[in-house]
């Protein structure tokens, strides 16, 4: 059996670093209660303080524009009226009349489920933080579908994208209002 030692140096207490030792990880630190008293001070607490900002992922740069939301887009039912113009009520507007779409016949059709609603389902991933909308029962050329949907909902080109297994097209956050308006104006 080794020689027993003592514990007793492992238990006291260790002595404050010494400054000379933590002076390399304060040299950097630019908010310092003195005021810098030469313009080259002021420069160079101007440069680390910019050189932080960098560091830390923010940006003297104006966000980048985000894309119009189709909840934002106006809609037709909303538009002002001039008050000269003398308001027309023999003509009603409906909404299939509003949403009626100039485009040639669909390649695709999106069957109905039993109870007759149309197959689009939403979807919480990642702990709710991920929003999906996923079309199902898609016969055709699921492709087109997923490009109409990506143009008619203003979205990037990776956030509609087709599930290779099932042929469900499968969109960013939650649309399905506004899915299930393009497919009844589509004629589904």
């Amino acid at each position: 059996m080794p020689p027993s030692q003592s514990l007793v140096p492992l238990l006291r207490p260790l002595a404050a670093p010494r400054a000379v030792a933590c002076r390399q990880h304060f040299r950097f630190y630019t908010a310092s209660s003195q005021h810098p008293s030469t313009p080259q001070q002021a420069q160079r607490a101007a440069d680390l303080a910019a050189a932080e900002s960098l560091t830390e992922g923010d940006s003297a740069q104006p966000p980048q524009q985000k894309p119009v939301l189709p909840s934002k887009h106006p809609r037709a039912d909303n538009k002002p009226r001039d008050s000269n113009k003398p308001r027309n009520s023999n003509k009603p507007k409906t909404s299939s009349q509003a949403l009626k779409l100039s485009l040639p016949p669909p390649k695709y059709a999106v069957s109905r489920s039993v109870n007759k609603n149309l197959p689009i389902y939403t979807d919480y991933k990642r702990g709710g933080n991920l929003h999906l909308t996923t079309v199902r029962k898609i016969t055709g050329d699921v492709s087109a579908l997923r490009d109409e949907l990506r143009v008619f909902l203003n979205k990037k080109n990776e956030d509609v994208k087709i599930n290779s297994v099932t042929q469900h097209v499968v969109v960013k956050g939650h649309h399905t209002s506004e899915i299930a308006q393009f497919l009844k104006a589509r004629g589904m």
